[in-house]
């Protein structure tokens, strides 16, 4: 199993922990569930099945009901319903114990994303999602019109309408995908006016679809002037040596990075991005804004974003733990804190209003408000 070093160049460490697509909670649950599946009756703490060594616990889904769902690449996934840890692999009918992304349907049927394209379960059993089984996923989301929308692991994006299947962004012979012409989406938002957005992991940056158009979002031509994509100025395949410099934004306008772990839309309807490389973006609709160490943000990165109902924002990264910003000031929680490991992939608040955190090496850590609790056996 390959282990995440931060940051990642090669496309295919992400996939041991894809961004869940913006965990959502649904209106609708199915009541029955009396599927047969392995209930792990120890103190409560995720218990490795299938053998993996190391991978990364994806915090992915608080559903109707409350349970919290969680993804480790080759050990399928688990629901914590706050005393136990159900474990769901192929033996249960999963399609594939590889989950990079898992989310709940207005119908209230829990689907998750596979190496081996998308399974659902309704509470009873697991089915096939009518698509290829030779697609990676990598997030999803149900629209506000309920079509489902899937980004892979090299092929772009998918749209199932329950009846046809269209792709996107693939072949579209896209200069900014470090030499593929095919688009790595590791996460996909739907902000308040209804458009769609969809970041890029290969350097694509950010694309906008209005439900007739896509508008791609990169950073300015000084961003790989200066190397700031840290490819190489004599590397024929960076945009600026492709491109018209009239392609790119202002310098006030251009988002700081061209590689994108996940987003978020805040309370006020700015898109916050997490990047790679330049901590954190927000756009407000007509300009960019940076926030970085300048802004006391001390971090190269930051992989996921999340907001409370009092405007604060916990953010997480993947070589410096967590970090809390109420607007002007940083704090930082680290393993000196209780974390479990610094390298923080995912984040996701509970019914109780608590805090979890996956990490890599197995890590899973609850944060109260006061103190953080281990739940998983870690691994370092």
């Amino acid at each position: 199993m390959i282990k995440f070093n931060y940051p990642i160049f090669s496309l295919l460490l992400v996939t041991q922990f894809f961004t869940s697509c913006n965990g959502q909670t649904s209106t609708k649950q199915k009541q029955n569930d009396t599927y047969s599946s392995k209930t792990i009756e120890q103190q409560a703490k995720i218990i490795r099945t299938q053998g993996t060594q190391s991978g990364v616990v994806g915090c992915e889904l608080l559903d109707k009901d409350g349970n919290i769902w969680f993804s480790i690449s080759g050990e399928g996934a688990y629901r914590y319903d706050g005393k136990t840890f159900t474990n769901f692999t192929t033996k249960d009918g999963l399609c594939n114990n590889n989950v990079g992304t898992i989310i709940q349907d207005k119908e209230g049927n829990i689907l998750f994303g596979t190496n081996s394209g998308i399974c659902i379960y309704d509470g009873n059993k697991f089915t096939k999602y009518p698509v290829t089984d030779t697609l990676s996923i990598t997030c999803m989301l149900e629209d506000k019109d309920g079509n489902l929308w899937f980004g892979t692991n090299g092929k772009g994006i998918y749209r199932y309408n329950g009846k046809t299947l269209s792709n996107f962004l693939n072949s579209n012979k896209h200069e900014y995908n470090l030499g593929s012409n095919n688009q790595f989406i590791l996460d996909i938002l739907q902000d308040r006016n209804g458009n769609l957005w969809f970041s890029s992991w290969n350097g694509g940056g950010v694309w906008k679809y209005d439900g007739k158009d896509f508008k791609i979002f990169v950073p300015s031509a000084e961003y790989y002037k200066a190397n700031q994509d840290k490819r190489g100025i004599s590397n024929t395949l960076t945009p600026w040596n492709n491109i018209s410099n009239n392609s790119f934004a202002s310098s006030q306008d251009y988002i700081s990075d061209d590689m994108i772990f996940s987003m978020t839309e805040d309370n006020l309807g700015n898109i916050w991005f997490a990047t790679r490389d330049h901590g954190l973006c927000r756009y407000d609709g007509n300009k960019f804004t940076s926030i970085g160490k300048n802004e006391g943000f001390n971090s190269r990165g930051a992989t996921a974003i999340l907001q409370l109902d009092d405007n604060s924002f916990w953010i997480t990264t993947g070589d410096s733990g967590v970090w809390y910003y109420k607007g002007k000031t940083f704090k930082n929680f680290t393993e000196k804190d209780g974390l479990v490991n610094n390298a923080v992939m995912k984040i996701l608040k509970d019914k109780n209003n608590n805090l979890w955190f996956g990490t890599k090496y197995l890590g899973l850590s609850r944060y109260d408000g006061k103190s953080f609790t281990t739940f998983s056996n870690y691994d370092n």
